[in-house]
């Protein structure tokens, strides 16, 4: 008994293996590889990351910031540390700034754009802070709230990129 498969199912098939093959972010993919890459070369620059980063995890105590409302704080500066993550998010920033050239240049979706614009945005301000607080220019808190205030500039400017840009595609 021979299983006769229709023509039409065979091109249905096909364009549901197209519609995966164009939803696959391969500059995704390519993003992931190079976040891996940076975090390994950070590991092979910074000696003894290893022992900085558990030291940076034991030194942690919890502060009263408020009554009955206590947050953990580290009990001691920690700039290799800190300068090892900075390099990170200034190196992947960066990176991202290519890879929404090659999205734009590719046609990539307005999502995709938007977020790798929202990524660079967050990655390099999160450098900022990074760097100002491994000088010893801020103190935690103040730090932990840069990190948010970058959050949310980069949710705003993924909406607005977003907000705006399918507007214009829409004619109004």
């Amino acid at each position: 008994m021979c299983l006769q498969v229709s023509p039409s199912i065979v091109v249905w098939l096909m364009s549901l293996n197209e519609r995966r093959l164009k939803e696959l972010d391969i500059l995704g993919f390519a993003s992931f590889g190079s976040f891996l890459i940076i975090i390994g070369m950070i590991f092979i620059i910074t000696p003894n990351l290893g022992s900085e980063i558990a030291a940076f995890f034991n030194d942690f105590e919890l502060v009263d910031v408020y009554p009955n409302v206590f947050l953990p704080t580290p009990t001691s500066n920690h700039p290799v540390f800190y300068t090892a993550v900075a390099q990170f998010c200034i190196a992947y920033g960066l990176f991202q700034i290519p890879i929404l050239i090659l999205r734009i240049y590719l046609g990539d979706s307005l999502k995709r754009k938007a977020g790798t614009l929202s990524g660079t945005v967050f990655w390099l301000g999160a450098s900022y802070f990074l760097t100002i607080l491994s000088a010893g220019n801020i103190e935690w808190f103040p730090f932990l709230g840069g990190l948010v205030v970058f959050i949310g500039l980069s949710l705003v400017v993924r909406s607005l990129v977003i907000l705006l840009f399918e507007t214009v595609l829409r004619g109004y």
